[in-house]
């Protein structure tokens, strides 16, 4: 290019996302937890007070949107990577509320924050995202994508889309894929067809999520 040979490398940054050559997102995630830790080790070291609500505050505003810089891109499904990031809030949590003994409970700590498991919020923008799709909010070709389904059953709805046929995970767990859509067939009914943004957005409540989606227990 321009009297250039380009370098064949396995993985480059664009736009702050890692694309790797194999198309998994194995090292993106690794990266995003490594650089979510050494900012985490940073408060830590530095904000050494004793206030629960200002430690919250620097961890999400600091720590966690490097976990969830668009995330709908690259969601993980394995269980691997997937407690990788939950491991970073799981040490944030017993950052914010000074317990770092091994028998304290981090589950319980997380649960008294009310915190949401960065899957659980994950799983929420991705709906979002997909609604925005659907109600061309967002400037995304979806007309050879999102197809309506004819079947109807007793758990289907008006907005019930059909899943795209795919034997490759790469392919199956990308958003236009089983992932967002599986997701979104799902949904209530009430939810689904709300077409103002901020309803829908407050629709997926902890306890709608929890209720619809068995992964999340």
């Amino acid at each position: 290019m321009h009297g250039h040979i380009l370098e064949q490398v396995l993985s480059a940054k664009y736009l702050g996302i890692t694309l790797s050559s194999d198309l998994k997102w194995n090292k993106h995630i690794k990266q995003s937890a490594a650089k979510a830790n050494q900012s985490l080790a940073f408060i830590r070291r530095n904000l050494k007070i004793n206030s629960k609500l200002v430690k919250e505050r620097a961890y999400q505003t600091i720590v966690r949107p490097k976990l969830e810089y668009c995330c709908t891109v690259w969601d993980p499904h394995t269980s691997e990577n997937i407690c990788k990031l939950e491991q970073v809030q799981r040490r944030a949590a017993r950052y914010t509320c000074n317990r770092y003994h091994n028998t304290s409970s981090v589950s319980e700590m997380i649960e008294h924050l009310n915190w949401q498991s960065l899957q659980e919020r994950r799983l929420k923008t991705r709906l979002q995202m997909l609604h925005k799709v659907i109600n061309n909010e967002i400037a995304i070709p979806s007309q050879d994508i999102l197809i309506k389904s004819q079947s109807r059953t007793r758990t289907t709805h008006q907005q019930t889309y059909r899943q795209l046929q795919c034997n490759k995970d790469t392919f199956k767990f990308s958003f236009f894929s089983q992932s967002a859509i599986k997701d979104w067939n799902k949904l209530p009914p009430d939810i689904a067809n709300q077409t103002s943004t901020d309803n829908f957005k407050d629709a997926l409540t902890h306890e709608v999520l929890l209720k619809t989606y068995s992964h999340l227990n």
